[in-house]
């Protein structure tokens, strides 16, 4: 349910957001209300189609605002909120992500607000500049960053490349009248250990930069630390983890959601696969499965699901969740993940980037990570940690 006030976080930024043009960065937990700002600077852009009688006179992608989220899932998240939230006023959101390849050229010229990933923005931006079109770039006047720890990740070269791309474009001469040349930038995360030198690279004034700390969290952590014996192999030691998640969930998850972090796709899929094997053993008993209901949901959604093993973990209360798996099955495992009917949902840290999928209990099944360039388990910065910590529970 929508709240009808601000909180005390979004108050105190509502007059830089919605008052001003000043570029900002904001460090706050999740779930805090930081979406609410993207959307009070999104307004404040709108504002100026507003006539001197109040009537709303759009010119279509004569503003255009970016929005950058480091996955497809949560672009495709906002854009359904944002196509409820400013459809009626005929603003016309695009999503572009691997996932849709039927856009033109001409609706990127008429889109107002652009929902995109580094990646996919960076190659459709430089192929913008290289063939010398430079009205889609000029039309750009604010650039909202989802995310912005993503930096610190192997794939924050692209993200790096799109603010650097947009900050350099924006000095020509030629582009001195258009909405570029004043091009506002608002980036927000929970996890900047560095916002000081964030704001210096973005241009921040001192009263643009925000850090809000625990006390505006939502839904207070608890934070509980389980060692195991090693393996022969960190390949070994992994497979040995995934014995451990039935007997934790069941002691701390308590018949409420959960969310099992891997690192790899094919681990979350084996981790769904050995829960659905355990519980399969309990018969009618099976602690995911709440009522008759609630498995007559599960069997119908099964037969929806195009990913083979998909269709026998979902009858179990028990799902995966990685961007190996069609737009399709993703919206049908997070449907009923949000509904209850999939108690379990084993994915790769992917999903911690922003996207609404709170559950009670966050099981991160290794510190470590396979480093495919190097070839080695390697532990997860303490940021990334945090995140997937943040993501899971902040809404619960």
């Amino acid at each position: 349910m929508a709240c009808r006030y601000f909180n005390s976080l979004q108050s105190e930024c509502f007059p830089i957001c919605f008052h001003s043009d000043v570029n900002m960065v904001i460090s706050a937990p999740t779930g805090s209300g930081k979406t609410v700002l993207f959307e009070l600077c999104i307004l404040r852009l709108l504002s100026r189609f507003i006539s001197a009688g109040g009537i709303f006179i759009h010119e279509k992608g004569s503003l255009k605002t970016i929005y950058i989220a480091p996955s497809k899932a949560l672009v495709q998240e906002k854009l359904r909120d944002w196509n409820k939230k400013f459809g009626s006023l005929g603003i016309n959101c695009l999503e572009l992500t691997g996932d849709s390849e039927s856009y033109t050229p001409r609706n990127i010229l008429e889109a107002d607000i652009i929902l995109t990933t580094p990646e996919k923005f960076d190659a459709v931006s430089r192929y913008g500049i290289e063939s010398g079109g430079l009205s889609f770039f000029s039309d750009i006047a604010l650039l909202l960053i989802d995310e912005v720890h993503l930096l610190n990740d192997p794939r924050g070269a692209a993200l790096e490349a799109i603010v650097s791309r947009i900050k350099i474009v924006s000095g020509n001469p030629k582009l001195k009248s258009n909405p570029l040349a004043q091009v506002r930038f608002l980036a927000v995360s929970a996890t900047i250990p560095n916002i000081e030198d964030l704001a210096k690279w973005l241009e921040v004034p001192d009263q643009g930069i925000k850090r809000f700390g625990e006390e505006m969290r939502p839904v207070k952590l608890t934070t509980k630390v389980f060692g195991y014996a090693r393996a022969k192999n960190d390949f070994l030691f992994e497979k040995r983890l995934q014995n451990y998640i039935f007997d934790i969930l069941m002691q701390y998850s308590r018949g409420k959601s959960a969310l099992v972090f891997c690192s790899t796709r094919k681990g979350a899929q084996e981790a769904a696969q050995r829960l659905s094997q355990i519980v399969m053993t309990f018969g009618q008993s099976n602690p995911f499965i709440k009522n008759r209901e609630q498995q007559d949901r599960l069997r119908e959604a099964s037969l929806s699901c195009s990913d083979k093993q998909m269709q026998s973990y979902i009858l179990y209360g028990v799902g995966y969740h990685n961007g190996g798996l069609c737009l399709k099955d993703r919206n049908i495992v997070e449907g009923l993940f949000l509904k209850g009917d999939i108690q379990v949902l084993c994915t790769t840290n992917t999903l911690a980037h922003g996207i609404n999928l709170p559950a009670h209990t966050v099981v991160i099944k290794s510190t470590q990570h396979f480093n495919k360039e190097k070839c080695l388990y390697m532990e997860y910065d303490r940021s990334t940690i945090l995140q997937i910590i943040e993501e899971g529970v902040a809404e619960w």
